[in-house]
């Protein structure tokens, strides 16, 4: 299964974010997942393609050219597609992903990860869709999207649409599972 995790590119976070995005990178390689991502060195983003790396995992980078530089772009991947803009880069993504992962990140990790909630929502696909908390990070997303169902700006409906995990191997399960109803 093609995987397309999102995640933080940034180093200067948690050692305990950098440690599960490993974690997650390893389980899906052992699992036999693909990872497909945004082709960043560092951070989150960084940490999934070394912990898939070292387990022996297929790596898909997606990438706008203007993401260069040493140090900046993973480069052991075992394909590596180039894209001009950020928008055909999610594009890309989606279209390749079987599944999502959203670990923690910024606000480039809420973009993508809420687009592909949103057109899950309007049925422009069935893929799964899934949260890798660590220390709460996610929470007060899960919240938000609770009020707005709440508050009715949301049918209850979004809530059964992904899962929320602290568990990297409970969530891999997840989108496992669901991707196979498919």
């Amino acid at each position: 299964m093609n995987i397309c995790v999102f995640g933080a590119a940034r180093e200067e976070i948690d050692p305990g974010f950098i440690a599960l995005g490993e974690t997650f990178g390893r389980a899906m390689a052992r699992e036999g997942h693909t990872l497909i991502f945004g082709g960043g060195a560092r951070g989150l983003m960084g940490a999934v393609a070394r912990g898939c790396a070292s387990a022996g995992g297929r790596i898909v980078s997606v990438v706008p050219w203007f993401f260069d530089g040493p140090e900046v772009l993973w480069e052991k991947n075992t394909e590596q597609i180039r894209m001009e803009t950020l928008s055909e880069r999610k594009t890309v993504m989606e279209q390749r992903a079987d599944a999502f992962a959203a670990l923690p990140g910024g606000v480039g990790t809420f973009d993508e990860i809420f687009e592909v909630l949103t057109m899950r929502n309007l049925g422009r696909h069935d893929k799964p869709i899934a949260f890798l908390d660590w220390d709460g990070y996610w929470q007060p997303a899960m919240e938000m999207l609770e009020k707005c169902v709440e508050r009715g700006f949301a049918a209850p409906s979004l809530l059964e649409l992904y899962r929320c995990f602290t568990d990297p191997e409970a969530c891999l399960a997840y989108l496992t599972e669901e991707a196979g109803k498919r």
